[in-house]
C-alpha cells in the first residue's frame, strides 16, 4: 500500500531507537489475562521456542503466505491451495474449523480486505452459537442503536 516503505522504515528507526521491539519471526502461540483484561502474549517460532511478552493490547498483523504448511493435513476440502468454506458462515468441512480472508475459496469470491472483514462477522456469529448455544442474540445496527456509551440522536 501507498506509503507502505516510510513506515516499515519509521518501524525500524523506532526499534533502533529501543522505543519499539520488533518481534519476529514469531506465530501467536497463546493469550494470557484475567477477566476479559490481556496481560500478556506468547508467541512461539517454528522449532517451539517460546517467549512471554508483557502486554495489554494486541494488533495481530498477517502476512500474506499462502503456505498451509500443516493445517494442509487436517483433512479440509482444498482447492487450488485454498480452504473450500461455505460463504454465509466461512465453515469448513470440518465442523467448528473456520477459514477467513485469502486463505479460504468459494464461488465468486473476491479477495479484497473489505470482504476478508465481512468474512470475519460471518465466522463470528456461527462461533457465538456453537459456544453459546443456548442463549439468544439480538443483532442490532449501530446506526438505530447509536454508539455504547451514548445518547442516541
Amino acid at each position: 500500500f501507498r506509503g507502505a516503505p516510510e513506515s516499515i522504515s519509521k518501524l525500524h528507526k523506532l526499534h533502533e531507537k529501543g522505543q519499539l521491539e520488533i518481534v519476529t519471526p514469531f506465530q501467536l502461540a497463546a493469550l494470557e489475562g484475567q477477566n476479559g483484561e490481556l496481560s500478556a502474549v506468547v508467541v512461539k517460532t517454528l522449532d517451539n521456542q517460546t517467549r512471554t511478552l508483557e502486554a495489554d493490547v494486541l494488533l495481530p498483523f498477517y502476512g500474506l503466505s499462502m503456505n498451509l504448511g500443516p493445517i494442509a493435513e487436517w483433512g479440509l476440502d482444498l482447492e487450488k491451495k485454498q480452504i473450500v468454506v461455505d460463504p454465509t458462515t466461512c465453515e469448513t468441512n470440518q465442523p467448528g474449523i473456520f477459514a477467513i480472508g485469502d486463505v479460504n475459496t468459494y464461488d465468486n469470491k473476491l479477495k479484497l480486505i473489505l470482504c476478508g472483514f465481512s468474512e470475519a462477522a460471518f465466522a463470528a456469529h456461527k462461533v457465538r452459537k456453537i459456544v453459546f448455544p443456548d442463549q439468544d442474540f439480538h443483532f442490532e445496527y449501530s446506526t438505530t442503536k447509536g454508539v455504547p456509551g451514548t445518547s442516541a440522536a
